[in-house]
């Protein structure tokens, strides 16, 4: 009420004054009307502002958040300096093969092994609760020679508590009579205890144990990675080395994978597996072949099947080559990518061209500059043989570093 009265006396002295006292009273109060409609505007634009603001910021935090992983991984396997051999004898991805049979690359001394279908993809499982010994087929023993590496790939279930274990062991005998004679302990035995790796390395005389370490993710695949190069034998568990033996007197002859069934505590069904199993000559030749012929041919970078993606596995070939590109900063490389004769040759032809880009990409990220870097892409053109087998399609899908 006292504030209308004031509100009445007010129109009615503002009748009283002079025209021109009224003309400024109206004046100041558009004014006044004005500057109140404008912040408001102000104070929604600034809301619209600001949400968008929170909205772009929760965006780029997502956006990282999904990339952080790739990323991480990247970063873990910086320091893996595997590199697989340049020739493969022996690859299996087990594609052709049929559920539920018995896997037909391989020999079997022990126990039973079969293809079974395990998250719609296949790999070799053990069928009985203790030993479980296969073999690749190979008509003579002595197949490995003195320069050798071995790669697989192998599942670790939900061993989560303390008496949960998954043993697996190798032989380097090459036949069941000299495997047999050492007994079940294995040249080389990987133990896998709830969260921890452990295992021995076993000769004729000592007794050599494997670096204890975190073994990361359950539920999931793990990468194994052997290089033995003139007596001198190194064992990877994913991007880390567990096993570095300078001299290792074994008399090398073929190789043999002992599975088991892995334990659970709790009487809990566990299950184990592998894949992906390749075998090459050659590795750890890298600088040598760079300075005597002026390239570093590998088929050793792997990607995912008809893609560009690089494994993580093959962080070892690619580490080296910027540890190489790093000391010799004058260098520059040329990268080509090959692939199989599988597919359409176009495709192949741009694949093999995204292939080498991703290569140059890797690379790039661990502090190369980008001008000394080429790529080319030839698909299925060179081939190195005739593309009739795993193993030869396996060397046509090779990278070439070519310094220039």
């Amino acid at each position: 009420m006292k504030q209308i009265r004031k509100s009445i006396v007010l129109i009615i002295l503002l009748f009283t004054f002079t025209p021109n006292i009224q003309a400024q009273f109206w004046k100041k109060l558009k004014k006044k009307a004005e500057n109140t409609i404008v912040k408001k505007a102000e104070k929604e634009i600034d809301k619209k502002i600001n949400k968008k603001k929170e909205n772009n910021d929760k965006k780029i935090v997502e956006g990282n958040n999904k990339k952080t992983p790739k990323n991480d991984s990247i970063k873990i396997w910086r320091n893996f300096k595997f590199i697989p051999g340049e020739k493969v004898i022996f690859f299996d991805n087990l594609k052709y093969e049929e559920v539920g049979e018995f896997p037909s690359k391989w020999d079997l001394f022990e126990g039973g092994s079969e293809i079974a279908l395990f998250n719609n993809q296949k790999v070799i499982i053990p069928t009985t609760k203790y030993t479980n010994a296969i073999s690749p087929l190979f008509k003579k023993d002595n197949y490995l020679g003195n320069e050798f590496t071995i790669e697989f790939d192998i599942y670790i279930d939900d061993i989560n508590n303390i008496n949960d274990w998954l043993d697996f062991k190798i032989f380097f005998t090459g036949t069941i009579k000299k495997y047999k004679s050492l007994g079940y302990g294995g040249d080389i035995t990987i133990t896998h205890r709830k969260n921890k790796v452990e295992g021995n390395i076993y000769t004729k005389d000592q007794r050599f144990y494997l670096e204890n370490i975190n073994f990361g993710s359950k539920k999931s695949w793990h990468h194994i990675s052997i290089s033995y190069y003139k007596k001198k034998l190194k064992i990877y568990h994913n991007e880390k080395r567990i096993g570095n033996i300078p001299n290792f007197p074994t008399d090398i002859k073929g190789f043999t994978i002992v599975l088991e069934t892995p334990k659970s505590f709790d009487n809990r069904k566990l299950v184990t597996g592998i894949k992906n199993i390749r075998i090459a000559h050659g590795g750890g030749q890298m600088y040598k072949r760079i300075m005597s012929e002026g390239k570093y041919v590998t088929n050793g970078i792997l990607f995912n099947s008809g893609k560009a993606k690089i494994k993580l596995q093959s962080m070892g070939i690619i580490n080296k080559i910027t540890t190489v590109l790093k000391e010799n900063p004058d260098w520059k490389m040329k990268i080509i990518g090959y692939t199989d004769s599988d597919g359409s040759a176009n495709d192949n032809l741009k694949l093999s061209k995204k292939r080498a880009d991703a290569v140059k990409q890797a690379i790039i990220l661990q502090g190369i500059s980008e001008t000394r870097l080429t790529t080319i892409g030839k698909g299925e053109n060179e081939p190195l043989n005739t593309n009739s087998t795993p193993e030869e399609k396996a060397n046509n899908r090779r990278v070439a570093f070519i310094k220039i």
